[in-house]
């Protein structure tokens, strides 16, 4: 079953591409589940390739969601390419899933 992102958080990083500055917005969709019982969260990274919406699969919307947040930070860590979040060299997205940002294991 396809469904739309239905987006409940955007974030806007800046791209440095050799001097030229433009934008990378990552908007993550509101959970759903699907009719076996699990849960998917859907997200967007625009302005980085490859384009398209992806999606995070969990036992529980919450853990859905945590992995959503993983994904967008490898995939960002991965795009080696200077990203900055409110001035800041960091996109604010968990870097693996022992990250700080969703507590141990």
């Amino acid at each position: 079953m396809e469904h739309t992102l239905e987006v409940i958080a955007e974030r806007n990083l800046t791209l440095d591409s050799d001097g030229i500055e433009r934008v990378v917005t990552v908007q993550i969709g509101r959970p759903y589940v699907e009719p076996d019982g699990a849960w998917f969260c859907p997200f967007n990274v625009l302005g980085l390739a490859p384009a398209g919406t992806r999606r995070a699969g969990g036992v529980d919307a919450i853990q859905a969601l945590q992995l959503a947040l993983v994904m967008i930070g490898a995939e960002l860590s991965a795009s080696s390419k200077s990203l900055k979040w409110d001035g800041e060299p960091s996109t604010g997205f968990p870097a693996s899933i022992h990250d700080p940002v969703l507590g141990p294991e």
